[in-house]
């Protein structure tokens, strides 16, 4: 029985130079992104195989908090998945291409928050500090985040999220960069309506198991919804110490992390287990 597999990008699949740590050249890397004319993200050469085996054999569904653009520079190996989640579940491209009914469904989720992105935004602005070097960044009609020249301080950030919590607003800090999304837009949401198409139209079984696979606060309701998950001993969620009963941990770090990844999504996707069929998107709310 085959497997339905959602996995992060940044950190967990994929890595840049500084991220992959000091394993990076021992592990024949293979660059798998390019951007403004340089090598910006790598694979382990095992990695990079492996996940070519793996898309193969089963629906692999890249997940992501890029947007459609930042997601379409990079190139996994073997052939293109037909579905990807991007902006954190705010858009699910089919065959590279934003899907308009899910575009819709995101809109109406977010008409009913009680605070609009232009309000966060603004009211976000005017908290960054100079001595930041913080550049706010939009995701039109979805979320903000930031982009600063230094880690904002916890206490900040803290204060950020007592605002944002009441108004249906999530934060997270990644490194320099700090993400303020609509509650509504997860990539858990965004998953389970691709796998009910993939079963709808047959490429998929019903009771197939899903894997997914991330490394930050903004992937932890992906791994929670998942049958069987695995993070990386970094990053933000290692940070938090979080933890799942189903939930396994690497024992590396950097770029071998993703190497041990892909390895334990092609083991667990030979093995299945009974889950329950997803509703129609109009009834995930």
């Amino acid at each position: 029985m085959i497997a339905f597999v959602t996995s992060d990008l940044d950190r967990t699949l994929i890595y840049s130079r500084a991220a992959a740590g000091p394993a990076f050249d021992t592990v024949d890397p293979v660059c798998v992104e390019i951007y403004r004319d340089a090598p910006l993200s790598y694979m382990s050469a095992a990695a990079h195989a492996g996940l070519a085996v793996l898309a193969a054999a089963t629906p692999l569904v890249p997940t992501t908090t890029r947007t459609p653009e930042q997601y379409l520079r990079v190139r996994l190996p073997g052939t293109p998945s037909r579905y990807a989640i991007c902006s954190n579940g705010g858009e699910i491209l089919v065959d590279g291409a934003p899907d308009p009914l899910w575009q819709d469904h995101v809109g109406g989720l977010l008409a009913a928050l009680p605070a609009d992105l232009d309000a966060i935004a603004a009211e976000l602005e005017s908290r960054l500090e100079p001595a930041w070097g913080a550049r706010l960044r939009l995701v039109p009609g979805l979320f903000a985040y930031v982009v600063s020249d230094v880690r904002i301080p916890a206490e900040a950030v803290a204060a950020w999220r007592a605002y944002c919590e009441p108004r249906g607003w999530t934060v997270s800090q990644q490194g320099r960069k700090f993400y303020t999304i609509p509650a509504p837009v997860t990539k858990s949401r965004a998953a389970q309506e691709v796998r009910r198409r993939l079963i709808e139209s047959g490429a998929l079984e019903s009771g197939a198991r899903w894997l997914a696979a991330g490394d930050g606060a903004l992937d932890a309701d992906l791994l929670e919804a998942a049958d069987g998950a695995i993070r990386p001993r970094h990053g933000e969620l290692e940070e938090l110490g979080f933890s799942l009963p189903h939930l396994t941990l690497t024992e590396s770090v950097g770029i071998g992390a993703g190497t041990e990844i892909v390895a334990w999504l092609t083991a667990g996707s030979a093995t299945g287990t009974a889950v329950p069929v997803p509703d129609p998107i109009k009834e995930i709310r």
